[in-house]
Formats: C-alpha cells, sequence, structure tokens
C-alpha cells in the first residue's frame, strides 16, 4: 500500500455516504448496538474501491470492523504487533492532558495533531475527536510496557483525506455510544452531574462533597494507583470538576469519585 499524500476526488455516492455519516446516521446506528455503523463501513470501502486499495496478499481491500481489538497501540497478543491496516475506527483523543489540566474540556470539539508523510505534525491541519478513520498502513514499534507506538496512515471517511495519525490516538470502537461504565475503559468523555443515587461524590481520602447538578464533569479513562476509589462499590467512577472558571487556576481542579448513576454521558 502507498503512503503518500493521495488527492482523490470521489463520485457522488462517497459524498452521499459522507453526509449520512455527518448527519448523524452513523450516531443512530451505533446506538442500535453495531460497533461501526454500516455506512461507515460503506463509505470506507468506497474510499478503499476508489484508491485501487490492496491488503497484504495484493487482493482488494475489504475495511473491516475489529471492535475485538484493543486500540491505541495495545497488542492484542502479547509480543505481537497488531496489525490495523483495513480497520475501520475512530480517532479518539488519547492523553487527556490538552484538556484536563485546564478548565477548557467543555470546549468541543476536542482537536487532535495529525502528521505528514515523515510524521512531522502539521500545523495547517488538524482531526476531530470522534473522526471515523481507515487504517491503510502503520509504522510503529514496540515501546515501554510492550505498548507500540508510532503512526497510522490513515483515509478520513469525513474529508477523504489521507493522512498520519498517532497510533495511540486511534480506537475500535465508538465508545462514547455505549454505557458509562464501557466508556471509561476506552477514553476521555464528558459527563452531566445530577444527584440521582444519593451517593455524594467523594475524594481520595472519603471526604464527601456537593457538587450542583447539571455541572460538566470530565471522565478520566485510566485509573493511575494514587486515584483509586476509596468507595469502588457506590463510587467508582473517576472524574474532574473545576472550582474556578479561569484556565490559568489549574490547581482548582478536583479529583473525585462518582456514582454511575449520577452521570450522563453527553460527549
Amino acid at each position: 500500500m502507498g503512503t503518500g499524500r493521495r488527492s482523490v476526488c470521489f463520485r457522488a455516492g462517497a459524498l452521499v455516504l459522507a453526509l449520512l455519516l455527518l448527519s448523524g446516521c452513523s450516531s443512530a446506528l451505533a446506538e442500535q448496538g453495531t460497533d461501526v455503523p454500516d455506512v461507515t463501513i460503506l463509505l470506507a470501502q468506497n474510499a478503499a474501491d476508489e484508491l485501487g486499495l490492496k491488503n497484504a496478499e495484493g487482493q482488494p481491500l475489504r475495511p473491516r470492523s475489529a471492535p475485538e481489538m484493543k486500540g491505541r497501540g495495545n497488542p492484542d497478543t502479547p509480543g505481537e504487533e497488531p496489525d490495523y491496516r483495513g480497520v475501520v475506527g475512530y480517532a479518539a483523543l488519547q492523553t487527556g492532558w490538552e484538556v484536563s489540566r485546564f478548565n477548557t474540556f467543555t470546549s468541543t470539539p476536542w482537536i487532535l495533531p495529525v502528521y505528514g508523510p515523515d510524521w512531522t505534525e502539521q500545523s495547517d491541519d488538524m482531526i476531530r475527536h470522534k473522526t471515523p478513520v481507515l487504517v491503510v498502513d502503520q509504522s510503529i514499534r514496540e515501546g515501554i510496557g510492550h505498548k507500540y507506538t508510532g503512526y497510522l496512515n490513515v483515509i478520513r471517511l469525513d474529508t477523504m483525506k489521507e493522512t498520519w495519525i498517532d497510533v495511540t490516538q486511534f480506537v475500535t470502537v465508538p465508545y462514547w455510544t455505549r454505557s458509562l461504565t464501557e466508556a471509561v475503559r476506552y477514553g476521555y468523555a464528558i459527563a452531566v452531574y445530577r444527584d440521582k443515587s444519593r451517593w455524594e461524590p467523594i475524594d481520595r481520602k472519603s471526604h464527601r462533597g456537593t457538587v450542583p447538578d447539571g455541572t460538566r464533569v470530565l471522565l478520566c479513562f485510566s485509573n493511575p494507583p494514587k486515584f483509586h476509589s476509596p468507595d469502588k462499590e457506590h463510587n467508582p467512577i473517576l472524574g474532574i470538576v473545576f472550582r474556578s472558571k479561569k484556565e490559568s487556576e489549574s490547581h482548582f481542579r478536583t479529583f473525585l469519585f462518582f456514582n454511575a448513576d449520577d452521570l450522563d454521558l453527553i460527549y
């Protein structure tokens, strides 16, 4: 498969599918339980056909959904490089640092960098969190903790353009359409707090506090060792809230543990 930039004029059918995708049809299908909506697979197939993409055996590429793959460079089999080529997935924020350090996480859509063929960041282009992509090639290698780092050559299914993204920012399922407890295993998300369970949020020292209804909470997909909930039965979900609206006052952020029933996923 070629790794250079391609400029392709897709026929009207692809544009119609893109409009369907962007209009929300994919979200509706995902909510019905489809890991990658059919319309997204069709759009990816049209892209593969127009580009004449081939698989490793030299046969026409058939884009596929692979929800069983962990994504983000995590090996599915210890010691084996994950092969994302031909997989339809999504660009999705990985570190959360850009949105969690300051009180800016409510500014959506979240934006991720893209890269050129030489893997230098393209300052004149970016990709939105949740954008569907088709992986056509990869350049990754095993790093610390057996996790793979590097870049994926992808076709963006929103613009039909080819680019590179960081492998850690690639997921194989639209986790934001799943239940809250499932979603936090895949990536960062935003939820709205409403006190329904009567289990107030707690901090790491088990101190309970009051959070106003309607507060937006940044959900963290990875819990560092020092962020284990002292009440995993009733308050297992780690989230960040800010007590100041000033972006520069990051020290006003608070890590709290919530009851899952009190959070409604919105992004």
